[in-house]
């Protein structure tokens, strides 16, 4: 049968989701954990990899398994076995592929208006109140629709497509918490790290929006990536 498993993770331990050799990765912790509960050797397929130190509210994988499982008592000993930093929502029986099923992907970086590092918010990045946020905001709505985001696209990864769609964008500002959410159809290798870091350019008045209206993204270099630590995987939507 296959299963559908839903886990949240706190990511700064660790070298981004997927496998790694010596290297504590969440999908090396999960397979370990899983492999001791089913008493068989597990391999799991992530919805995506996040990367090195990036955290998730929600992500989706899928495994398989001959076994039935007794959802409640095996949340429980997942959750008795996994990290502290690591655990188990939920797990389902489902044909749903995580990695090839349509989806929607929310995430959403964490920042922090203030001239110093507040010690009540280190899991934001801080920036400098004197940014302009209207200009980033204006940024915001131009990144909403389908665009060739190969501008914003960090080497490393290749892919047959940099054409992606972003159904939603916002930045949210509340007591100098400023939160940045982004759904799309998929993400290329940093580009929401890269979306943020042209964004704070744009803020800092070092990058000028009109230039980047004029380059239709593609022929656009992002030169600044936002740190890892302050990125979660939000939410994940399947279609129909």
């Amino acid at each position: 049968m296959k299963y559908l498993m839903t886990i949240t993770y706190d990511g700064k331990n660790y070298y981004g989701f997927q496998r790694q050799n010596n290297k504590p990765t969440i999908q090396g912790e999960i397979e370990k954990a899983l492999s001791v509960i089913l008493k068989e050797k597990i391999e799991i397929v992530g919805s995506g990899r996040t990367d090195a130190k990036v955290s998730a509210y929600k992500q989706t994988i899928n495994f398989e398994t001959e076994k039935n499982i007794d959802k409640n008592k095996f949340v429980r000993s997942m959750n008795g076995i996994l990290p502290t930093d690591i655990k188990v929502l939920d797990v389902i029986v489902s044909n749903i592929h995580v990695r090839k099923a349509n989806k929607k992907k929310t995430y959403l970086y964490k920042m922090y208006l203030s001239n110093f590092v507040h010690p009540l918010h280190t899991n934001r990045l801080t920036i400098s109140p004197d940014l302009d946020i209207k200009a980033m905001k204006k940024f915001v709505k131009l990144i909403v629709g389908t665009h060739d985001f190969l501008g914003f696209k960090s080497s490393g990864n290749d892919v047959n497509s940099t054409i992606r769609t972003i159904y939603k964008a916002k930045l949210i500002l509340k007591n100098n918490k400023l939160d940045f959410f982004i759904t799309g159809n998929g993400f290329l290798y940093k580009m929401v790290r890269n979306i943020v870091g042209t964004m704070l350019k744009i803020g800092e008045h070092k990058i000028n929006l009109s230039e980047i209206k004029k380059s239709i993204f593609s022929t656009y270099k992002s030169t600044y990536t936002a740190p890892s630590e302050y990125l979660y995987l939000y939410d994940i939507k399947y279609l129909k």
